[in-house]
């Protein structure tokens, strides 16, 4: 080594060692070995990875940096455990020495002491407050910092006191799309633009994590969370803030699918707790025929369907169909019971919500229209939706598109709507009850479902149908049925109409004894008392037969011993037709007032 280099190296104090191109030690100072992770490895001859292990693996940027493609190799925070002294860190460099000649070229490592800063950095740390530890740190090496703020995964950046961008990471130039030159000395509201910077910051203050929309060269937009800390404060005077920020799309996107996995497996389970076996429409009467030979014209198209017809006649077994003949058979039918749904949150239901719209809304919630996307779904007892949520939901038919509840951006769509009721909506019209340009907009194409007093002639096949049906599920093999017993199921006027057949036929197959069903094994009101209120209108039979039937269940709706599950009906749906037949509840039990 020149002589005149050898001396400046140790005027400096400056650990070193030189190495040739085969990463040999050519020469070293006299402290180097106590820097080295094997200090007795570390001697002229010796190959430098014997004694600094980092360097296994860096060859091809040793020999860049030897042949002046690159201006220096830098590795940071290197630990080091003596046997008998405390640990310290040390940063290693290695830069190119250019002698008189090419063939002078030899490459020097030089070490430094880092460890003071590595204590200043985990005291930071450990008041959870990572920015300002890098920037307290800023007098520590240059080389180093940067290398600090580089491995940082999230957004880093560093702004004067009026909000000029004086230093940023990586993480930022990855997020933002920018180059360093063309951040540096700009405002942080070219990224930031929501932000304003506040007078009167201190040296504590701190804000919590605030979200920020980020906006990137290519005009993206990017919901950031930032936590803002002040810089370097003398005498109570701002001197900059640095901006630590989280990109938040992976949560939200994680958020989102979380939600609509949840919204997803509520609809699943309400699917679920359907009686699937029941899925399979049985007719044989000429107005039924008509009916399935509508619904094979209307599914193979996306037009709007309305369902109308009373309780219990198979409405959603027509909606299902319509579902598994269309083009959209291999996605999910949504399934939405419109009465069941909790006072309040309907829209939140049907069309989501986003985190903190309401009391409660801890997270996004995808709603039932969204989930529906590219499917269908299917709107069951629509006549019992607020005015307010109508409105809504014509917008969606109209241009298949809603805001979620506190939403400002709209969601669009591709959703095939079938609706049902058991109401006369048009009758609601009247009353004010229900949005006339909602209902032409779902009555595009209506089919009728006859209640099962029109359809008699199916009875018998439908009762064949239950009795295959429920053989598993009541471990009973019942072949026939005794023809008294058929008689009085051919004369009951069935309230509850198909559904009501199928939970009387099932109930009978539990307490039968043989394999021929017989009449005192039915649990229908006496058909010479029906017969009584012959004449009488059929409101004022189906309220008799209501009332008896909770006097028989002792004022109970809900349960398996319920009036709901005599009568084949959802418990909101039997509460729905108290009301409107005008029975209420007095005391214990029930009675009808005019």
């Amino acid at each position: 080594m020149p002589q005149s280099t050898e001396t400046a190296l140790h005027r400096q104090a400056v650990v070193y060692i030189m190495l040739d191109s085969s990463l040999c030690i050519t020469e070293m100072s006299e402290e180097a070995p106590l820097w080295a992770d094997d200090p007795r490895s570390v001697q002229v001859g010796n190959d430098i990875r014997l004694g600094f292990p980092e360097l296994v693996g860096a060859e091809a940027d040793l020999q860049a940096v030897l042949e002046g493609n690159r201006p220096s190799l830098i590795i940071s925070g290197i630990s080091r455990i003596p046997h008998d002294a405390a640990p310290f860190f040390v940063t290693v460099t290695v830069t190119l020495y250019r002698g008189a000649s090419r063939s002078m070229d030899t490459l020097v490592l030089m070490v430094e002491d880092v460890s003071k800063w590595m204590d200043e950095i985990q005291r930071r740390t450990q008041m959870s407050n990572d920015a300002i530890a890098l920037a307290n740190a800023m007098t520590a090496s240059k080389v180093f910092i940067e290398n600090i703020f580089d491995a940082i995964a999230d957004m880093l950046i560093v702004t004067s006191a009026n909000g000029i961008i004086n230093a940023v990471n990586r993480a930022t130039l990855t997020l933002t799309e920018y180059t360093s030159t063309e951040l540096i000395d700009q405002p942080i509201t070219l990224i930031l633009p929501g932000e304003q910077l506040r007078e009167g910051f201190t040296i504590s203050w701190q804000s919590a994590p605030t979200e920020f929309r980020c906006v990137s060269k290519s005009g993206e937009s990017i919901p950031v969370s930032f936590t803002r800390a002040p810089l370097d404060t003398e005498g109570h005077v701002l001197r900059g803030v640095v901006y630590l920020g989280r990109d938040l799309r992976e949560q939200k996107q994680a958020a989102a699918r979380i939600s609509k996995l949840e919204t997803e497996n509520l609809s699943l389970h309400e699917v679920l707790r359907t009686n699937q076996d029941t899925t399979d429409i049985v007719w044989s009467s000429p107005v039924m025929n008509t009916l399935m030979e509508n619904l094979s014209k209307v599914a193979a198209t996306d037009t709007t369907v309305l369902i109308t017809g009373e309780t219990g006649t198979g409405k959603e077994l027509v909606a299902r169909a319509i579902h598994n003949l269309s083009s959209r058979s291999k996605t999910m039918l949504v399934t939405v019971n419109c009465a069941a749904l909790p006072e309040g949150l309907v829209e939140s239901e049907l069309f989501g919500h986003e985190k903190g719209s309401f009391t409660g809304a801890l997270q996004k919630r995808t709603g039932r229209f969204e989930l529906a996307d590219g499917g269908t779904i299917f709107l069951d007892e629509i006549g019992e939706l607020p005015m307010a949520t109508q409105a809504k939901l014509l917008r969606v038919l109209q241009g298949e598109e809603f805001e979620r509840v506190g939403g400002t951006h709209p969601v669009r769509i591709n959703t095939r709507v079938i609706a049902a009721t058991n109401r006369d909506l048009a009758a609601q019209v009247r009353e004010g009850r229900f949005r006339e340009d909602l209902l032409f907009r779902l009555n595009v194409f209506p089919l009728h479902v006859p209640p099962l007093r029109e359809r008699p002639e199916e009875i018998p096949l439908l009762v064949e149908h239950f009795l295959r049906l429920f053989s598993r599920r009541t471990n009973k093999h019942v072949t026939s049925v005794d023809p008294k017993a058929m008689r009085k199921l051919m004369q009951y006027s069935w309230p509850g109409n198909v559904r009501e057949l199928a939970n009387v036929i099932e109930r009978a197959m539990i307490v039968c004894d043989g394999q021929t069903l017989t009449e005192s094994k039915l649990a229908l009101v006496d058909v010479s008392r029906q017969t009584e209120a012959a004449g009488t209108s059929f409101d004022e039979m189906a309220r008799q037969h209501l009332l008896r039937t909770l006097e028989e269940c002792g004022g109970v709706i809900e349960g398996p011993r319920g009036a709901a599950a005599i009568l084949g009906l959802k418990p909101a749906t039997l509460r729905s037709r108290l009301r409107k037949l005008g029975i209420e509840r007095v005391g214990g039990g029930f009675r009808y007032t005019s």
